[in-house]
Protein backbone atom coordinates (compact mmCIF):
# COMPACT_ATOMS: atom_id res chain seq x y z
CA UNK A 1 0.00 0.00 0.00
CA UNK A 2 1.17 3.59 -0.57
CA UNK A 3 3.01 4.99 2.43
CA UNK A 4 3.59 8.55 3.56
CA UNK A 5 6.41 9.44 5.94
CA UNK A 6 5.22 10.18 9.47
CA UNK A 7 8.33 12.33 9.95
CA UNK A 8 6.93 15.28 7.95
CA UNK A 9 3.90 17.20 9.22
CA UNK A 10 1.65 20.15 8.40
CA UNK A 11 2.30 23.09 10.72
CA UNK A 12 0.66 26.08 9.03
CA UNK A 13 -2.30 26.91 6.82
CA UNK A 14 -3.44 30.14 5.27
CA UNK A 15 -6.37 31.45 3.28
CA UNK A 16 -6.90 34.75 1.53
CA UNK A 17 -10.30 36.35 1.36
CA UNK A 18 -12.44 34.74 -1.33
CA UNK A 19 -14.98 35.96 -3.86
CA UNK A 20 -13.96 39.07 -5.77
CA UNK A 21 -10.44 40.43 -5.24
CA UNK A 22 -10.28 43.18 -7.86
CA UNK A 23 -6.84 44.47 -8.74
CA UNK A 24 -4.96 41.40 -7.53
CA UNK A 25 -3.17 39.09 -9.94
CA UNK A 26 -2.55 35.41 -9.35
CA UNK A 27 1.02 35.83 -8.11
CA UNK A 28 -0.15 38.36 -5.53
CA UNK A 29 -2.95 36.09 -4.34
CA UNK A 30 -0.61 33.12 -3.96
CA UNK A 31 1.95 35.24 -2.13
CA UNK A 32 -0.80 36.45 0.22
CA UNK A 33 -1.81 32.86 0.98
CA UNK A 34 1.80 31.88 1.75
CA UNK A 35 2.16 34.88 4.04
CA UNK A 36 -1.01 33.85 5.89
CA UNK A 37 0.25 30.29 6.32
CA UNK A 38 3.64 31.51 7.53
CA UNK A 39 2.00 33.82 10.06
CA UNK A 40 -0.16 30.91 11.23
CA UNK A 41 2.93 29.03 12.42
CA UNK A 42 5.19 31.97 13.30
CA UNK A 43 7.48 31.44 10.33
CA UNK A 44 9.54 34.09 8.58
CA UNK A 45 9.09 34.01 4.80
CA UNK A 46 12.86 33.70 4.07
CA UNK A 47 12.93 30.46 6.07
CA UNK A 48 10.92 28.73 3.31
CA UNK A 49 13.31 26.79 1.09
CA UNK A 50 10.79 24.62 -0.74
CA UNK A 51 7.95 25.93 -2.90
CA UNK A 52 5.29 23.93 -4.76
CA UNK A 53 2.35 25.52 -6.53
CA UNK A 54 -0.27 25.23 -9.26
CA UNK A 55 -0.18 27.74 -12.08
CA UNK A 56 -3.30 29.77 -12.96
CA UNK A 57 -5.97 28.41 -15.31
CA UNK A 58 -7.55 31.71 -16.31
CA UNK A 59 -4.23 33.28 -17.36
CA UNK A 60 -1.68 30.44 -17.64
CA UNK A 61 1.86 31.28 -16.61
CA UNK A 62 4.73 28.92 -17.40
CA UNK A 63 7.33 28.33 -14.66
CA UNK A 64 4.92 29.76 -12.11
CA UNK A 65 6.81 28.38 -9.12
CA UNK A 66 9.84 30.49 -10.02
CA UNK A 67 7.57 33.50 -10.71
CA UNK A 68 6.11 33.22 -7.22
CA UNK A 69 9.47 32.45 -5.63
CA UNK A 70 10.96 35.62 -7.05
CA UNK A 71 7.92 37.65 -5.99
CA UNK A 72 8.28 36.38 -2.41
CA UNK A 73 12.04 36.99 -2.42
CA UNK A 74 12.86 33.32 -1.85
CA UNK A 75 15.99 31.40 -2.85
CA UNK A 76 14.62 27.84 -2.59
CA UNK A 77 16.58 24.64 -2.95
CA UNK A 78 13.47 22.86 -4.23
CA UNK A 79 10.60 24.21 -6.31
CA UNK A 80 8.11 22.86 -8.81
CA UNK A 81 4.70 23.48 -10.34
CA UNK A 82 2.15 20.65 -10.12
CA UNK A 83 -1.10 20.10 -12.03
CA UNK A 84 -2.94 16.79 -11.99
CA UNK A 85 -6.33 18.42 -11.60
CA UNK A 86 -8.64 19.51 -8.81
CA UNK A 87 -8.01 18.59 -5.20
CA UNK A 88 -5.65 15.84 -6.35
CA UNK A 89 -3.19 18.60 -7.20
CA UNK A 90 -3.22 19.80 -3.59
CA UNK A 91 -2.59 16.25 -2.39
CA UNK A 92 0.24 15.78 -4.88
CA UNK A 93 1.82 19.05 -3.71
CA UNK A 94 1.82 17.73 -0.14
CA UNK A 95 3.19 14.39 -1.29
CA UNK A 96 6.08 16.04 -3.12
CA UNK A 97 6.75 18.32 -0.16
CA UNK A 98 7.00 15.28 2.11
CA UNK A 99 9.43 13.57 -0.27
CA UNK A 100 11.53 16.73 -0.67
CA UNK A 101 11.84 17.30 3.09
CA UNK A 102 12.38 13.64 3.91
CA UNK A 103 15.18 13.34 1.35
CA UNK A 104 16.90 16.54 2.42
CA UNK A 105 16.17 18.69 -0.63
CA UNK A 106 14.55 21.33 1.58
CA UNK A 107 13.62 21.83 5.22
CA UNK A 108 10.44 23.93 5.14
CA UNK A 109 8.06 23.70 2.17
CA UNK A 110 5.07 25.81 1.20
CA UNK A 111 2.34 24.40 -1.04
CA UNK A 112 0.02 26.99 -2.56
CA UNK A 113 -2.64 27.69 -5.15
CA UNK A 114 -4.68 30.78 -5.87
CA UNK A 115 -5.72 33.03 -8.74
CA UNK A 116 -8.09 35.76 -9.86
CA UNK A 117 -10.40 33.38 -11.73
CA UNK A 118 -13.45 35.59 -11.23
CA UNK A 119 -12.19 39.14 -11.73
CA UNK A 120 -9.54 38.04 -14.22
CA UNK A 121 -11.88 36.48 -16.77
CA UNK A 122 -12.65 38.37 -20.00
CA UNK A 123 -15.49 40.88 -20.01
CA UNK A 124 -18.77 39.15 -20.75
CA UNK A 125 -17.42 35.67 -19.99
CA UNK A 126 -19.53 33.33 -17.91
CA UNK A 127 -18.47 30.29 -15.95
CA UNK A 128 -14.83 29.23 -15.76
CA UNK A 129 -12.89 30.87 -18.58
CA UNK A 130 -10.00 28.41 -18.94
CA UNK A 131 -7.33 29.41 -21.42
CA UNK A 132 -5.38 26.18 -21.29
CA UNK A 133 -6.31 23.01 -23.18
CA UNK A 134 -7.43 19.75 -21.60
CA UNK A 135 -6.51 17.42 -24.45
CA UNK A 136 -9.87 16.36 -25.83
CA UNK A 137 -10.90 19.51 -27.68
CA UNK A 138 -10.32 18.14 -31.17
CA UNK A 139 -12.56 15.14 -30.58
CA UNK A 140 -15.24 16.61 -28.31
CA UNK A 141 -15.89 20.29 -28.98
CA UNK A 142 -17.08 19.79 -32.59
CA UNK A 143 -19.92 17.71 -31.14
CA UNK A 144 -20.86 20.25 -28.46
CA UNK A 145 -19.02 18.62 -25.57
CA UNK A 146 -16.88 21.36 -24.07
CA UNK A 147 -16.07 22.85 -20.70
CA UNK A 148 -16.70 20.98 -17.46
CA UNK A 149 -20.43 21.23 -16.82
CA UNK A 150 -21.63 19.04 -19.69
CA UNK A 151 -19.19 16.16 -19.00
CA UNK A 152 -20.26 16.12 -15.35
CA UNK A 153 -23.89 16.29 -16.46
CA UNK A 154 -23.30 13.12 -18.46
CA UNK A 155 -22.02 11.43 -15.30
CA UNK A 156 -25.08 12.69 -13.43
CA UNK A 157 -27.44 11.36 -16.10
CA UNK A 158 -25.74 7.97 -15.90
CA UNK A 159 -25.95 7.96 -12.09
CA UNK A 160 -29.63 8.84 -12.03
CA UNK A 161 -30.45 6.19 -14.62
CA UNK A 162 -28.29 3.44 -13.16
CA UNK A 163 -29.42 3.76 -9.55
CA UNK A 164 -32.91 5.17 -9.95
CA UNK A 165 -31.80 8.24 -8.05
CA UNK A 166 -33.51 11.63 -8.31
CA UNK A 167 -32.68 15.31 -8.48
CA UNK A 168 -33.61 15.39 -4.78
CA UNK A 169 -30.24 13.72 -4.16
CA UNK A 170 -28.34 16.38 -6.09
CA UNK A 171 -30.27 19.14 -4.33
CA UNK A 172 -29.41 17.79 -0.89
CA UNK A 173 -25.68 18.21 -1.53
CA UNK A 174 -26.18 21.87 -2.47
CA UNK A 175 -28.39 22.51 0.56
CA UNK A 176 -26.03 20.90 3.09
CA UNK A 177 -22.93 22.73 1.86
CA UNK A 178 -24.75 26.07 1.77
CA UNK A 179 -25.92 25.66 5.38
CA UNK A 180 -22.32 25.03 6.38
CA UNK A 181 -20.97 28.00 4.40
CA UNK A 182 -23.22 30.34 6.39
CA UNK A 183 -21.09 29.51 9.45
CA UNK A 184 -17.87 30.44 7.63
CA UNK A 185 -16.91 34.12 7.77
CA UNK A 186 -14.67 33.57 4.74
CA UNK A 187 -17.31 32.25 2.34
CA UNK A 188 -18.36 33.67 -0.99
CA UNK A 189 -22.01 32.68 -0.54
CA UNK A 190 -23.63 34.40 2.42
CA UNK A 191 -27.35 33.91 1.74
CA UNK A 192 -29.41 30.89 2.85
CA UNK A 193 -30.60 28.52 0.14
CA UNK A 194 -34.02 26.88 0.19
CA UNK A 195 -35.19 23.97 -1.90
CA UNK A 196 -37.32 26.45 -3.82
CA UNK A 197 -34.19 28.49 -4.56
CA UNK A 198 -32.50 25.38 -5.87
CA UNK A 199 -35.45 24.44 -8.08
CA UNK A 200 -35.69 27.97 -9.44
CA UNK A 201 -32.03 28.13 -10.46
CA UNK A 202 -31.58 27.88 -14.20
CA UNK A 203 -30.69 24.66 -15.93
CA UNK A 204 -27.10 24.67 -17.17
CA UNK A 205 -26.75 21.14 -18.57
CA UNK A 206 -29.46 18.68 -17.60
CA UNK A 207 -29.75 17.55 -14.86
CA UNK A 208 -27.29 20.09 -13.42
CA UNK A 209 -28.73 23.46 -12.44
CA UNK A 210 -26.78 26.57 -11.56
CA UNK A 211 -26.80 25.61 -7.87
CA UNK A 212 -25.38 22.18 -8.71
CA UNK A 213 -22.26 23.91 -10.02
CA UNK A 214 -19.34 25.23 -8.00
CA UNK A 215 -18.43 28.87 -7.83
CA UNK A 216 -16.05 30.90 -9.93
CA UNK A 217 -13.85 32.57 -7.33
CA UNK A 218 -10.83 34.68 -6.63
CA UNK A 219 -8.83 33.41 -3.68
CA UNK A 220 -5.91 31.35 -2.49
CA UNK A 221 -4.81 28.82 0.08
CA UNK A 222 -1.46 27.56 1.33
CA UNK A 223 -0.03 24.84 3.56
CA UNK A 224 3.40 24.72 5.21
CA UNK A 225 5.22 21.51 6.11
CA UNK A 226 8.39 20.67 8.03
CA UNK A 227 9.86 17.72 9.89
CA UNK A 228 8.12 16.55 13.03
CA UNK A 229 11.33 17.15 14.98
CA UNK A 230 11.60 20.74 13.77
CA UNK A 231 7.91 21.33 14.56
CA UNK A 232 8.42 19.99 18.10
CA UNK A 233 11.46 22.22 18.61
CA UNK A 234 9.36 25.23 17.64
CA UNK A 235 6.44 24.15 19.80
CA UNK A 236 4.08 23.94 16.82
CA UNK A 237 0.89 21.91 16.75
CA UNK A 238 1.28 19.41 13.93
CA UNK A 239 -1.19 17.57 11.73
CA UNK A 240 -0.06 14.24 10.34
CA UNK A 241 -0.55 12.92 6.82
CA UNK A 242 -1.55 9.35 7.54
CA UNK A 243 -1.90 8.17 3.95
CA UNK A 244 -2.46 9.21 0.37
CA UNK A 245 -3.40 7.28 -2.76
CA UNK A 246 -4.24 8.04 -6.38
CA UNK A 247 -5.77 6.36 -9.44
CA UNK A 248 -6.10 7.58 -13.01
CA UNK A 249 -8.45 5.85 -15.46
CA UNK A 250 -8.90 8.25 -18.38
CA UNK A 251 -8.61 11.83 -19.55
CA UNK A 252 -11.50 12.43 -21.94
CA UNK A 253 -15.02 11.77 -20.70
CA UNK A 254 -15.65 9.62 -23.78
CA UNK A 255 -13.04 7.19 -22.40
CA UNK A 256 -14.47 7.09 -18.87
CA UNK A 257 -15.29 3.66 -17.44
CA UNK A 258 -18.59 2.79 -15.75
CA UNK A 259 -19.28 4.59 -12.47
CA UNK A 260 -18.18 1.71 -10.25
CA UNK A 261 -14.88 1.47 -12.15
CA UNK A 262 -13.84 5.08 -11.63
CA UNK A 263 -10.61 5.41 -9.67
CA UNK A 264 -12.09 6.83 -6.47
CA UNK A 265 -12.99 3.47 -4.94
CA UNK A 266 -9.54 1.99 -5.54
CA UNK A 267 -7.78 5.11 -4.26
CA UNK A 268 -9.99 5.06 -1.18
CA UNK A 269 -9.26 1.39 -0.48
CA UNK A 270 -5.52 2.01 -0.70
CA UNK A 271 -5.61 5.14 1.46
CA UNK A 272 -7.83 3.57 4.12
CA UNK A 273 -5.82 0.34 4.26
CA UNK A 274 -2.56 2.25 4.51
CA UNK A 275 -3.93 4.34 7.41
CA UNK A 276 -5.58 1.34 9.05
CA UNK A 277 -8.93 3.15 9.06
CA UNK A 278 -12.37 2.82 7.50
CA UNK A 279 -15.36 5.09 6.87
CA UNK A 280 -16.59 4.73 10.46
CA UNK A 281 -13.30 6.13 11.80
CA UNK A 282 -13.63 9.63 10.33
CA UNK A 283 -15.24 12.57 12.08
CA UNK A 284 -15.18 14.92 9.08
CA UNK A 285 -15.08 14.52 5.29
CA UNK A 286 -13.72 17.11 2.86
CA UNK A 287 -14.94 15.80 -0.48
CA UNK A 288 -14.50 17.23 -3.96
CA UNK A 289 -17.69 19.09 -4.86
CA UNK A 290 -17.10 20.93 -8.12
CA UNK A 291 -20.57 19.60 -8.93
CA UNK A 292 -23.15 18.02 -6.65
CA UNK A 293 -22.87 14.70 -8.50
CA UNK A 294 -19.21 14.51 -7.44
CA UNK A 295 -20.22 14.21 -3.79
CA UNK A 296 -22.80 11.46 -4.39
CA UNK A 297 -20.35 9.36 -6.39
CA UNK A 298 -17.55 9.88 -3.85
CA UNK A 299 -19.62 9.08 -0.75
CA UNK A 300 -20.51 5.76 -2.31
CA UNK A 301 -17.05 5.00 -3.70
CA UNK A 302 -15.50 5.54 -0.25
CA UNK A 303 -18.06 3.37 1.51
CA UNK A 304 -19.98 6.02 3.44
CA UNK A 305 -23.18 5.05 1.62
CA UNK A 306 -24.35 2.12 -0.49
CA UNK A 307 -24.64 2.47 -4.27
CA UNK A 308 -27.42 4.91 -5.12
CA UNK A 309 -27.99 5.78 -1.44
CA UNK A 310 -25.79 8.86 -0.95
CA UNK A 311 -28.78 11.19 -1.19
CA UNK A 312 -30.61 9.24 1.49
CA UNK A 313 -27.45 9.30 3.63
CA UNK A 314 -27.39 13.09 3.45
CA UNK A 315 -31.13 13.51 4.03
CA UNK A 316 -30.74 11.42 7.19
CA UNK A 317 -28.41 14.15 8.46
CA UNK A 318 -25.18 12.13 8.42
CA UNK A 319 -23.32 14.76 6.39
CA UNK A 320 -24.59 17.76 8.36
CA UNK A 321 -22.92 19.37 11.35
CA UNK A 322 -23.98 17.27 14.31
CA UNK A 323 -24.27 14.20 12.08
CA UNK A 324 -22.16 11.09 11.74
CA UNK A 325 -19.46 12.61 9.51
CA UNK A 326 -20.06 16.23 8.46
CA UNK A 327 -19.41 17.04 4.82
CA UNK A 328 -17.38 20.12 3.88
CA UNK A 329 -18.07 22.22 6.99
CA UNK A 330 -16.45 25.23 5.29
CA UNK A 331 -19.02 25.19 2.46
CA UNK A 332 -16.80 23.54 -0.13
CA UNK A 333 -16.38 24.51 -3.76
CA UNK A 334 -20.14 24.87 -4.04
CA UNK A 335 -20.61 27.58 -1.42
CA UNK A 336 -17.32 28.72 0.12
CA UNK A 337 -15.18 29.22 -3.00
CA UNK A 338 -13.60 27.24 -5.80
CA UNK A 339 -9.90 27.56 -5.06
CA UNK A 340 -8.77 24.27 -6.55
CA UNK A 341 -8.83 21.93 -3.59
CA UNK A 342 -6.55 23.93 -1.32
CA UNK A 343 -9.32 25.07 1.00
CA UNK A 344 -10.45 21.47 1.51
CA UNK A 345 -6.96 20.82 2.91
CA UNK A 346 -6.82 23.99 5.03
CA UNK A 347 -10.27 23.18 6.42
CA UNK A 348 -9.20 19.65 7.32
CA UNK A 349 -6.26 21.09 9.26
CA UNK A 350 -8.48 23.60 11.06
CA UNK A 351 -10.90 20.84 12.02
CA UNK A 352 -8.10 18.62 13.32
CA UNK A 353 -6.60 21.48 15.32
CA UNK A 354 -9.96 22.60 16.67
CA UNK A 355 -9.68 26.07 15.13
CA UNK A 356 -12.71 26.04 12.82
CA UNK A 357 -14.85 28.36 14.92
CA UNK A 358 -18.63 28.13 14.59
CA UNK A 359 -18.37 25.21 12.15
CA UNK A 360 -16.05 23.13 14.34
CA UNK A 361 -16.86 19.43 14.52
CA UNK A 362 -16.27 18.10 18.06
CA UNK A 363 -13.33 15.80 18.81
CA UNK A 364 -11.96 15.40 15.29
CA UNK A 365 -9.20 12.78 15.23
CA UNK A 366 -9.17 11.80 11.57
CA UNK A 367 -10.22 13.63 8.41
CA UNK A 368 -10.59 12.26 4.91
CA UNK A 369 -9.95 14.49 1.91
CA UNK A 370 -10.93 13.41 -1.60
CA UNK A 371 -10.35 14.96 -4.96
CA UNK A 372 -10.73 14.33 -8.64
CA UNK A 373 -9.07 16.08 -11.50
CA UNK A 374 -10.85 16.46 -14.80
CA UNK A 375 -14.06 14.41 -14.83
CA UNK A 376 -13.05 11.80 -12.24
CA UNK A 377 -10.05 11.34 -14.55
CA UNK A 378 -7.55 11.34 -11.68
CA UNK A 379 -8.91 10.43 -8.25
CA UNK A 380 -7.11 10.92 -4.98
CA UNK A 381 -7.81 10.23 -1.31
CA UNK A 382 -5.80 11.54 1.65
CA UNK A 383 -6.13 10.78 5.34
CA UNK A 384 -5.02 13.37 7.90
CA UNK A 385 -4.71 12.84 11.64
CA UNK A 386 -4.59 15.11 14.67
Amino acid sequence: MPRVSDDVVIVGVGETRVGKLPGLESVQIQAWAVQQAAADCGLRIPEIDGLINLDPYAIPNSMFSSTLSEYLGLKPSFLTTVDVGGTVTAMTMLQQAVWAIESGHCEIAACVYGENTLTGRPAGARGLAMRNLLGGEEWEEPFGLHGMVTPYALLAQRYLAQYGAAVDDLAEVALVTRRHALLNANAQMTKPMSRADYDASRMISSPLRLLDCSLVSDGGGAVILMSRQRAAQRGLRAVSIRSMAMRSTHNSIVQAPDLEQLGMAAAGRDAFESAGLGPADFQVALLHDAFTISVLITLEALGFAAAGQAGAYLRAGHGSLGGRCPLNPHGGLLSQAHVGGMLHVTEAVHQLRGTAGHRQVPDVRHAVVSGNGGVFSVCGVMVLGA
